[in-house]
């Protein structure tokens, strides 16, 4: 039975400089580095013996076997039955093998002993849960392998209380007998709000169902337990406290809107359709630039690392396989240091871009409508492989793989889904397939399949559309099940939807906003 757990959210504060306790924190990291890859290694390891067993490959070639037949007959009880019974064989499987978390809190007693008990119990047992997750994922199917951590890629640990160990105490980190003060920039009131809610230990209240019926919990704002994050920011070390807080964060004064709001989410680009607003979106605009620079440094590294390393390289500019040994120049290791700080810029004014985005969206509505998109298969490189007409080569396989990296689209889907569902808004989530938002004419009230390349929907000789606004109109007239547009409500609310969309075409074309792949005219 899972264990209810209070609403949490994260305050992060830098550590005041403190060379003892960053030197124990730096010892730390490389303990728990190699606690982490031991404790993978065993689960890597027990896993192979367990696959060489004939029963094993008996219950997985069931357990596919079922998963077939269901996918044409998902209500057969005998076969919902019988892979019940499939999944439970293996899972007892995998007990015996000890493929579970709680074993992973047994080797490590070993590792600290090793290490002179030097890292607490409690940070000990997270890293091994840690490593447990990402080994999980390959256990059932949802990755292909799991990667070891190299000396320094560990960058963060913590806790699971607030009373050993590394804590917070008083607006301080305390551990043993070092303490360091918590950061703060300016009069900061939002941080201030948080930190006098932690120390009067303000009451807050949320619900639960349990047994099938809402409890009202009451709890008080206090800290759960501390991660220490270590980032180098310009080629300097600096150390972070991620406070998770017990309670709700506090309101910066935004309000939702009335009314439905369709957002059409592409790789690089949101249109947005409501009654009050039609725009179109690029999203993170500021990492075009910032993109460049990283692709350029990281040709000059390539080019430094084939000069100081040509017998590891075919004639045809291949990598060789096999065990190789590189010689890395200063210079390759300076500009490794400066992607690393570039990728680092990059994920900060990535998220930052995202987080303002939303909130501009925030004041349209109260019902957001969005196509369910699977971004990650997006990345995936193409299966068919295509000869060039013109040049009779191989064409390129790439897909959406640069574009999704920069522009992280389903990282906003998610940002603005929490800010929407904390302001006490719904975010409904439409099934792609079933909808075809792309393939709708609400006027003649049918389907035809476009190419992509067909940026403009058009309804008569007189009118047409933009393609992603049209689909985000569509999506804001979507039913409550989410399965079709209301034709009845588009009929209603298409000549304002026409009137805003003109102004936004007009809008982006007078103030000459490339907008990708949109078919827009500058």
């Amino acid at each position: 039975m899972t264990i209810p757990r209070s609403p949490s959210f994260v305050l992060t504060l830098e550590l005041d400089s403190h060379h003892r306790l960053f030197s124990v924190a730096d010892k730390e990291l490389e303990i728990l580095r190699v606690l982490y890859n031991t404790v993978l290694g065993n689960y890597l390891k027990l896993e192979n013996q367990m696959k060489r067993l004939k029963e094993y490959k008996r219950w997985i070639r069931q357990l596919k076997g079922i998963k077939r037949k269901l996918a044409r007959d998902e209500a057969n009880p005998f076969l919902q039955n019988e892979l019940k019974c499939v999944r439970e064989k293996l899972n007892d499987l995998r007990n015996q093998y000890q493929l579970t978390e709680y074993a992973s809190h047994a080797w490590i007693k070993s590792i600290r002993k090793h290490f002179g008990d030097r890292v607490n119990a409690a940070v000990s047992q997270k890293t091994a849960s840690r490593a447990w997750l990402a080994f999980r994922k390959k256990l059932y199917g949802q990755a292909k392998k799991v990667m070891f951590l190299r000396k320094g890629e560990m960058a963060s640990f913590e806790g699971k209380t607030n009373t050993t160990g590394w804590r917070y105490v008083n607006q301080h980190l305390i551990y043993k007998d070092m303490s360091t003060p918590l950061k703060r920039k300016g009069n900061d009131s939002f941080v201030s709000e948080i930190l006098t809610h932690i120390e009067k230990k303000t009451p807050f209240t949320y619900t639960i169902k349990k047994k099938g019926e809402t409890q009202t919990i009451t709890d008080f704002y206090h800290v759960k337990y501390v991660r220490i994050v270590r980032k180098v920011i310009r080629g300097n070390v600096r150390f972070f406290a991620d406070l998770v807080i017990s309670g709700f964060p506090m309101s910066k004064g935004r309000e939702l809107g009335k009314g439905r709001v369709g957002l059409d989410i592409g790789t690089a680009t949101l249109a947005v359709s409501s009654l009050k607003k039609v725009a179109l979106f690029n999203l993170a605009e500021e990492m075009k630039e910032l993109a460049k620079v990283i692709r350029l440094t990281q040709r000059r590294m390539d080019r430094s690392k084939r000069a100081m390393n040509p017998g590891n390289y075919h004639e045809n500019g291949t990598v060789k396989k096999g065990r190789k040994e590189w010689q890395l120049s200063n210079r390759y290791r300076k500009q490794r240091a400066r992607v690393r700080d570039l990728n680092r810029r990059q994920a900060a004014i990535r998220k930052l871009s995202h987080l303002r985005l939303a909130n501009t969206l925030l004041p349209l509505g109260d019902a957001y409508f969005i196509e369910t998109m699977h971004f990650k298969a997006l990345q995936k490189r193409a299966r068919e492989t295509k000869v060039s007409e013109k040049t009779g080569k191989v064409a390129r396989k790439k897909r959406f793989g640069k574009t999704i990296g920069h522009r992280a689209p389903a990282m906003f889907v998610s940002i603005l889904e929490q800010k929407v569902k904390s302001l006490g808004g719904s975010f409904k989530k439409v099934n792609t397939q079933t909808f075809k938002a792309s393939q709708y004419c609400h006027v003649r009230n049918s389907f035809t399949k476009k190419p992509l390349s067909e940026r403009w929907h058009v309804i008569d000789d007189e009118t047409k559309v933009q393609r992603d606004l049209y689909s985000a109109f569509l999506l804001m007239n979507a039913n409550s099940l989410g399965a079709k547009a209301k034709r009845d409500t588009c009929l209603e609310t298409f000549p304002l939807f026409k009137s805003l969309h003109d102004q936004e075409i007009n809008t982006i074309k007078k103030e000459k906003r490339r907008i990708f792949n949109s078919g827009i005219k500058l």
